[in-house]
């Protein structure tokens, strides 16, 4: 009877692993093969960023009862677009710098914050520019990337559940799941949000393609002007921040052509960008 159960417990698992690896298979998606359907993903060949499709919807942009320049809090409608997976990490834009001889981030040499699998820090607007050329991709809207960050649920975190714990992002401070004190955590080590991206809450701040301006949003405005050399949005806080400004609706913004320390990346792209 042993050994009986013993195979029957191996069946069993086979077919649990068959029916997990079809199911990983049919969520990869390629180029002309059908519409994109939530949670559909594309690896992009040139520098390995997974893209997760997020199907386009309406949300509430920005917050009444938040920062002055959250306000005023307004409907917005985003058209389904690919977003990356992860943050763009080290290993990434080290294959980048190879290819395209451009400096070092500030923190490359410090081994506190080089490992392969954190995310890139210390990258300025104009660098992530030339990145997202390269790589063939763009980065998120402003709109876009709140409402990926909401999870399609108006989250007040964008974090799996909506809510702000150490056990759900890196962000100041180091307890529960966070064992990382003042420096970024390898990407994905936190549950992923309700559209299956990891890491909007904490560990880096993410450059925006937008402008900073007040609200509401539009992306016919002028803000989405790639070449104005005016302050940028960024989105999500950092490991070095607090809750604040991990918050989904919170704002952020810097110099195109100066360096933050904490400042990384995550790649987006348009169902016809991929090719």
């Amino acid at each position: 009877m042993k050994r009986i159960s013993i195979l029957l417990l191996v069946g069993t698992t086979a077919i649990a692993l068959l029916f997990s690896s079809a199911t990983a298979q049919n969520k990869q998606w390629k180029p002309g093969s059908r519409a994109p359907q939530a949670g559909d993903e594309y690896v992009n060949p040139k520098d390995g960023t997974v893209l997760v499709f997020i199907p386009g919807g309406e949300f509430t942009m920005g917050s009444d009862s938040g920062d002055a320049d959250e306000k005023p809090a307004h409907k917005q409608t985003v058209q389904g677009f690919w977003l990356g997976k992860y943050e763009v990490t080290n290993q990434q834009y080290q294959k980048f710098r190879d290819a395209e001889g451009y400096p070092d981030p500030q923190a490359m040499d410090d081994p506190a914050f080089n490992a392969p699998n954190q995310p890139v820090i210390g990258v300025k607007f104009m660098h992530a520019q030339s990145y997202v050329k390269w790589a063939g991709l763009r980065m998120p809207t402003e709109a876009e990337w709140e409402y990926a960050a909401s999870g399609g649920k108006n989250l007040k975190y964008p974090t799996k559940t909506g809510e702000i714990n150490h056990d759900l992002a890196n962000y100041l401070g180091k307890e529960g799941a966070d064992k990382w004190e003042d420096v970024p955590s390898p990407v994905g080590s936190f549950p992923p949000n309700p559209f299956g991206i990891y890491d909007l809450a904490g560990n880096a701040w993410e450059w925006t393609s937008s402008m900073y301006r007040n609200y509401p949003y539009s992306a016919t405005d002028g803000r989405e002007n790639q070449t104005d050399r005016r302050h940028r949005v960024m989105r999500g806080g950092t490991f070095h921040f607090g809750e604040k400004y991990i918050r989904t609706t919170h704002r952020h913004h810097f110099a195109m052509h100066l360096r933050l320390d904490y400042a990384g990346m995550r790649m987006a792209a348009s169902t016809d960008q991929l090719k």
